[in-house]
C-alpha cells in the first residue's frame, strides 16, 4: 500500500532509526536508467511510516506536512522532466534536488561553480596560447619544464591524469595549482629544460625562494613538488635525465622558521559555543565548532549533512564521512555534548559556509570574544605568508613586531579553518582517555608521526603534564 501512496521510502537499514531520510528509485527503458535517489530530505520513521498506512492518515500528513510536501512534489516534478526529456543526466538530476531540499548550499555551490568555470576559461586560454607554441617547434617545447608542469596540473584538474584509479583530491589539486604559479614565477621565460636539471638548478631554485622570503616550510614543500614533476615526467618518457633526482634535499626545519600553529583549549572552545551570536556569525562558529568537535579537515566538516549522521550495530550515534583527501572512510561517535546540540539545531542539516568566508569571519568573532577571555588576545611570535605579505605591502595589512624585530600577532589571529582539527586532536589528547589507534580512528591519519604533529602543545605545557603525571596529580591539571 505504500508504494502507492508515495515513491519516496525509508532505507530498510534506516527503519531502525529515529530520523532517516528519504529515498526514491528512477527507472526507464528509454534511457536505460535504474538509480536510487536521496531526496536529501529527513523525516519521522514512526510518523512516516503510520502516514503510509491508509489514504486518510496520508491526507492528514499532507496537510500536517506542508511544506515537506511540497519538496517532494517539486522534486517528483523535477525527476519525471528529466527522464522524459532527451537525455538523462544524474549529476544534473541530483543538483536540482540539492536546489529544493538544501537551496543555500546549492547557491554556495552554484557560485563556486561559476568561479571555477570562470578561471577555468582563463586556462583555456593559457592552454591555447602554450599549444601554439608548441605547433611551432613540438620536439624544443617538449624539453620545457613549463609545459609538463602546465599540462600536468590541467589533466589533474580535469580527471585525464589519475591518482591511482582515483581523481586527484581538490585540495591536491588546489596545491599543485601553487605550484605551477610558484614555477612560472621562477621560470618566467619559459627556457628551462629537463637536461637544465642540475644541482646549480635546484640551488637557483632555492635562492629564488630565499630572496622571495617563502618560509623554510614552503621551501621544501615546493622542492618536494619539483623532485615529484621530474619524477612524473621521467616515468611519461617525457626526458631521460636519470640523474635529476640526485640533486635533491630538505632543509632543516627549525621552530622559529615556521608560522605559529595554535590550538583552542576546551575552555576557549566553551566560551566560543557560549558566545551570543546571530546569522552568519552563528553558523561559522557552529561550522567551526563542529570542525573542532569532530577533528577532521574543512572539507570535511564543512560539507557534512544529513546522510552523514547514522548509528552502529550496537546503536553508537556516529557520523560517518569519506574524507575528501585521502578517501579514508572515519566513523566519529557523537560524544560532546555540543556537538549533539549543535546538530539537532539545524535538525541534523548542518548550513553550508564557503572556506574562504569561514576563515574571516572566525577571526572577528575571536576578536570579539577576547574581550571575555584575554589569552585569545595574547600576542605570540610568528612568520608572515606570502599571502600577509602582499597585503602589507599593499597597506591591507598592519602587523607589530618585538624588540627582537619579530612579527607578532594575537592568537585570534592566527586561527584558520584548519585549527579546528589541530584544537581537536589536542583537546582528545590531553583527556588521557583514548589510545593513539583510537584518536588516528576518528582523525583518519595513516601514521603516527604524521597525527603527532598534530598535538600542539607548549614546552611548558608539555613540562606541566609530565610533572602531573610524576606526581600522581594529572587529574588536577587535565
Amino acid at each position: 500500500m505504500a508504494k502507492s501512496l508515495s515513491r519516496f521510502f525509508i532505507r530498510k537499514q534506516d527503519e531502525k532509526n529515529e530520523i532517516a531520510t528519504l529515498f526514491f528509485r528512477v527507472q526507464n527503458k528509454k534511457h536505460k536508467v535504474d538509480t536510487l535517489f536521496s531526496s536529501q530530505i529527513r523525516v519521522n520513521v514512526a510518523e512516516w511510516k503510520e502516514a503510509l498506512s491508509c489514504p486518510e492518515k496520508w491526507m492528514r500528513h499532507q496537510r500536517a506536512n506542508f511544506n515537506l510536501h511540497d519538496s517532494l512534489n517539486r522534486i517528483e516534478l523535477v525527476v519525471k522532466s528529466e527522464v522524459e526529456g532527451m537525455s538523462f543526466d544524474k549529476s544534473r538530476v541530483e543538483a536540482e534536488i540539492l536546489s529544493i531540499a538544501n537551496p543555500k548550499k546549492a547557491e554556495a555551490l552554484m557560485k563556486a561553480k561559476r568561479e571555477e568555470e570562470e578561471r577555468q576559461r582563463e586556462e583555456e586560454r593559457i592552454k591555447e596560447e602554450q599549444e601554439r607554441l608548441i605547433k611551432e617547434g613540438i620536439d624544443a617545447e617538449r624539453a620545457k619544464i613549463w609545459n609538463f608542469i602546465d599540462r600536468f596540473c590541467n589533466e589533474i584538474k580535469s580527471g585525464a591524469r589519475l591518482n591511482g584509479h582515483d581523481r586527484y583530491a581538490p585540495g591536491t589539486v588546489k596545491a599543485w595549482n601553487s605550484f605551477r604559479k610558484l614555477y612560472d614565477l621562477f621560470d618566467r621565460k619559459h627556457r628551462y629544460t629537463w637536461y637544465d636539471v642540475d644541482r646549480a638548478f635546484v640551488t637557483k631554485f632555492l635562492n629564488f625562494m630565499e630572496k622571495k622570503d617563502y618560509m623554510v616550510t614552503a621551501q621544501n614543500k615546493y622542492l618536494v613538488d619539483l623532485r615529484a614533476i621530474i619524477s612524473y615526467a621521467y616515468a611519461d618518457g617525457i626526458h631521460n635525465n636519470d640523474r635529476a633526482l640526485q640533486y635533491f634535499a630538505k632543509k632543516k626545519i627549525e621552530e622559529k622558521d615556521k608560522a605559529i600553529e595554535i590550538y583552542l583549549t576546551e575552555a576557549e572552545l566553551q566560551a566560543l559555543y557560549e558566545m551570543p551570536l546571530s546569522g552568519k556569525q552563528e553558523e561559522v562558529r557552529d561550522i567551526f565548532l563542529v570542525g573542532c568537535y569532530t577533528c577532521q579537515r574543512v572539507s570535511d566538516y564543512n560539507d557534512i549533512d544529513k546522510d552523514c549522521f547514522t548509528t552502529t550495530a550496537k546503536g553508537t550515534p556516529v557520523i560517518r564521512l569519506i574524507q575528501k583527501k585521502t578517501r579514508n572512510e572515519v566513523k566519529i561517535p557523537i560524544m560532546n555534548p555540543n556537538l549533539k546540540a549543535i546538530c539537532e539545531k539545524y535538525n541534523y542539516n548542518l548550513p553550508y559556509v564557503v572556506d574562504v568566508i569561514l576563515n574571516r569571519y572566525i577571526k572577528e568573532i575571536l576578536k570579539e570574544l577576547s574581550d571575555k577571555v584575554p589569552d585569545l588576545a595574547k600576542m605570540v611570535v610568528t612568520k608572515l605568508t606570502q599571502k600577509q605579505k602582499k597585503l602589507v605591502e599593499d597597506g591591507k595589512l598592519v602587523v607589530e613586531h618585538n624588540e627582537k624585530g619579530e612579527v607578532i600577532m594575537p592568537r585570534y589571529k592566527c586561527v584558520t579553518t584548519h585549527t579546528a582539527r589541530r584544537s581537536g586532536i589536542t583537546n582528545m589528547y590531553l583527556t588521557h582517555k583514548y589510545s593513539i589507534v583510537q584518536m588516528m580512528h576518528v582523525s583518519g591519519h595513516k601514521t603516527q608521526k604524521t597525527f603527532m604533529d598534530y598535538i600542539k602543545l607548549s614546552s611548558d605545557e608539555i613540562a606541566d603534564e609530565i610533572d602531573a603525571i610524576a606526581n600522581g596529580a594529572k587529574s588536577e591539571v587535565f
